[in-house]
């Protein structure tokens, strides 16, 4: 399994802020991945998602613990279920089994080879949107995988985005 975090490259020390404190408090090599910046060639609304499927799901071909540069977790993130095909343990709110079927806010998902597989001709078929939306529907429409909603396991550090209004984020700053 890999642990990866997809930012951009003027966001690159926050993520490698990221990638110390997991080395430090949870012994986790994680891997930095630079995607796209908003602007360059995607929109803030389908960014992460073009970055996620062209430098990581197209990249590896294992079980893959998906970071956001901006998660910090409050529990082990070695604690959750590896025996589920997808577990979205750090998140703002939503569930896929309210009426809309969203998950707000992509901090930590893990994502089996299996589900990684699907999920790659998901992202063939159809068009990209806000990640967490888009992760969203892919579980959504795969009820065949697997998948875990725990108690969140961590939260989002206070941090600039470039995407989420900031009073759209804050409030979900503070460790559960």
């Amino acid at each position: 399994m890999k642990f990866v975090i997809l930012t951009y490259l003027q966001n690159l020390s926050f993520a490698e802020t990221t990638q110390s404190i997991l080395k430090e408090q949870w012994d986790i090599d994680a891997e930095i991945v630079i995607g796209y910046t908003i602007g360059e060639k995607y929109t803030k609304y389908n960014v992460i998602a073009h970055g996620m499927k062209d430098y990581i799901i197209d990249v590896y071909d294992d079980d893959i613990f998906y970071l956001e540069d901006d998660v910090r977790f409050t529990h082990n993130p070695m604690s959750i279920d590896f025996t589920k095909d997808i577990v979205w343990c750090v998140y703002r709110r939503g569930k896929i089994t309210n009426k809309n079927h969203i998950i707000t806010g992509s901090q930590a998902i893990y994502f089996s080879k299996k589900s990684i597989n699907r999920f790659k001709t998901y992202m063939t078929k159809n068009k990209f949107k806000q990640i967490d939306s888009y992760i969203s529907d892919f579980i959504y429409r795969n009820p065949d995988l697997t998948f875990q909603q725990p108690k969140k396991i961590g939260y989002e550090c206070e941090h600039n985005s470039l995407i989420s209004k900031k009073e759209h984020w804050m409030k979900y700053t503070k460790p559960n």
